[in-house]
C-alpha cells in the first residue's frame, strides 16, 4: 500500500469537503480567526468585568446579584459571537449587550423592590479600621457626588457613566444607547453643566 501524507489523503477523500486547489491550512486559519481564544476571553473578562458590573448595578438600582447575572450572560453571549464581527468594537458591544440584558430583566421584574438584605458586598479590608478611617473623607466626597448624579435624568446618568467610568467615546456611547452622536454630546454636556451648577450652589 503506497505511503500517503495526511494532507494527500484528505485531498483525495471526496467526503472531506476539501476541493482541489484549496489550501486546508487557510481554512483552518480562517476558522480560528472567527473564534475567541481562552487567553483573549480571560483578558476581556479581566479588563471589562468590573466596568460592566458597576454599569449594570447602577441600572438595577443596586441589585448586585442581578448585575452579576447580566454580566455573566453578556460574556456567555461573547463566547458565541464570531470574533471577526466585533473584535474592533468589543467594548461598546459588551456594554450594548449588557444594557439590553438589564432592560429585559427590568421588564420581567416589573420594578420589583430590592431587598437590601439580599445585596452582599465583600469588605476588602475587614480587619483594617485604620484604612477605613483614612478613606472616610474620600467616601464622603464620592457619596456627595453620587447624590448629585442621582438628581440627573436617567439618560444623563447613563451617558455620563459610560463616558467617565467606562471611557467610551461619543460614537461608542451612541452605539450602546441607540442615540445619535450629537444627542450623546447634548446629554453629556447638559449633565456636566448641571453637576457644575449643583456644586457651585451647594
Amino acid at each position: 500500500m503506497p505511503d500517503h501524507s495526511a494532507a494527500e489523503m484528505l485531498a483525495d477523500d471526496p467526503g472531506s469537503g476539501t476541493n482541489a486547489g484549496t489550501d486546508p491550512t487557510a481554512d483552518l486559519l480562517s476558522q480560528e480567526s472567527q473564534n475567541w481564544s481562552q487567553d483573549e476571553l480571560s483578558q476581556l473578562i479581566s479588563q471589562y468585568e468590573g466596568q460592566l458590573l458597576a454599569y449594570a448595578r447602577r441600572m438595577l438600582s443596586g441589585d448586585w446579584q442581578g448585575a452579576q447575572d447580566a454580566v455573566q450572560e453578556t460574556f456567555l453571549r461573547l463566547c458565541r459571537e464570531e470574533r471577526g464581527k466585533i473584535v474592533a468594537r468589543v467594548q461598546p458591544w459588551l456594554f450594548a449587550v449588557c444594557r439590553s440584558r438589564v432592560i429585559d430583566m427590568q421588564r420581567t421584574r416589573h420594578a420589583h423592590p430590592i431587598d437590601a438584605a439580599e445585596i452582599t458586598v465583600q469588605d476588602p479590608h475587614p480587619d483594617a479600621p485604620s484604612a477605613a478611617l483614612a478613606a472616610e473623607q474620600t467616601d464622603a466626597t464620592e457619596s456627595r457626588l453620587a447624590v448629585l448624579v442621582e438628581r440627573l435624568s436617567g439618560r444623563q446618568q447613563e451617558v455620563l457613566r459610560l463616558r467617565m467610568q467606562a471611557g467610551l467615546s461619543y460614537r461608542e456611547i451612541a452605539e450602546v444607547t441607540g442615540l445619535t452622536v450629537s444627542n450623546v454630546g447634548f446629554h453629556l454636556h447638559a449633565a456636566v453643566r448641571a453637576l457644575k451648577d449643583a456644586v457651585a450652589t451647594a
